[in-house]
């Protein structure tokens, strides 16, 4: 399998441009600085993958916005001043973001297409000169009845890119919010320039433990280790016969149950070795407890690493256990084990 040159180990931005508490000039020009850049370079990381909204640089008359472009701007000089690569991923675009279910219309509606791909043409256009550093992930978490209409939609939109800078590597990635066993669903094409890319929380019952904006978490009080018990959380699931397919007639959860897990994407390498394999989002809450965190990106990033797929945490502020409220680095231990190739 071709490996991502640049991007083994790195960190989203998540909740700075995208998913942000607050619209605002303050927001945006403290919560991610150079400062931050500079130590995540610091720590071995080799890229950041940066999640935007398009209304961020956008407004609704198509016009783009220099005041919301400039933080795009900056961060790509400040890891192109560090060696990081960087990955410009659309989190919400026209008429598609992966929490709004039967809102979404850009797979149906033209007109939205053709703003998606303006925006992926203007993007092209504007750092036509940035080097391979620069990767642009065309969509966030695809999800959708069916494959099919975003498999014609990014392979229309990376053409339109390639028309303009022809070497612009370009990650995609599949349906169910980037499921792993999705994979199989894209379209996989003659180019070595176009990145697949899935995303992995598993066991959801560890890493969003006791999520806030999950009900059913929020009432699951029972803390859950790394490896764990099947039998410990029978209650979660509703009884051992409701168990999912991969843990059933399974004693424990641990790393040969991730190994499992990872067969798709494996099988997926094996099958296109000449093409490059990414896993854009990976992450545990920080109500985890320390050592089972610890162990679980072991677990996951070790196998990963062992088949040269590049990786992205989610995240370096906010949701997992890599800074506090302070910004201050939760975990020396668990920052280098993120940051191992």
């Amino acid at each position: 399998m071709a490996k991502l040159d640049g991007c083994a180990a790195g960190l989203n931005l998540g909740h700075w441009i995208s998913q942000y508490g607050s619209k605002s000039h303050e927001h945006f020009s403290r919560y991610i600085t150079e400062w931050d850049i500079d130590r995540i370079a610091s720590l071995g990381f080799d890229h950041v993958r940066v999640p935007v909204d398009y209304f961020i640089f956008m407004d609704e008359a198509g016009n783009y916005l220099e005041d919301g472009l400039k933080y795009i701007d900056s961060s790509i000089a400040w890891c192109k001043k560090n060696g990081l690569g960087y990955i410009l991923d659309l989190h919400h675009a026209p008429g598609f973001f992966f929490g709004h279910g039967d809102k979404n219309d850009l797979f149906t509606n033209r007109e939205q297409q053709t703003r998606f791909i303006g925006i992926w043409k203007f993007f092209a256009e504007r750092y036509a000169d940035e080097g391979n550093f620069l990767v642009f992930e065309l969509l966030n978490e695809l999800v959708w009845d069916t494959s099919d209409p975003w498999n014609a939609l990014w392979q229309e939109t990376a053409e339109e890119i390639h028309k303009i800078t022809p070497e612009r590597r370009i990650v995609i990635g599949g349906n169910r919010w980037n499921s792993i066993n999705e994979l199989k669903n894209l379209t996989v094409v003659d180019n070595p320039n176009i990145i697949y890319n899935f995303h992995s929380y598993e066991p959801f019952i560890f890493t969003h433990q006791r999520a806030g904006w999950i009900p059913s978490h929020v009432a699951y009080k029972k803390p859950v280790t790394y490896p764990f018990s099947t039998a410990d959380h029978y209650d979660y699931y509703g009884g051992a016969d409701k168990l999912p397919e991969l843990m059933k007639n399974r004693k424990t959860v641990g790393y040969n149950y991730m190994l499992a897990y990872f067969k798709p994407a494996l099988d997926f390498a094996r099958a296109h070795t000449d093409k490059a394999l990414y896993c854009g989002e990976f992450g545990v809450i920080g109500n985890a407890e320390d050592g089972s965190a610890l162990r679980w990106v072991k677990d996951f990033t070790g196998i990963l690493n062992q088949h040269g797929i590049g990786h992205a945490y989610w995240s370096y502020r906010g949701f997992a256990r890599f800074t506090d409220e302070q910004n201050g680095i939760v975990s020396m231990e668990l920052a280098k084990a993120l940051a191992a190739k």
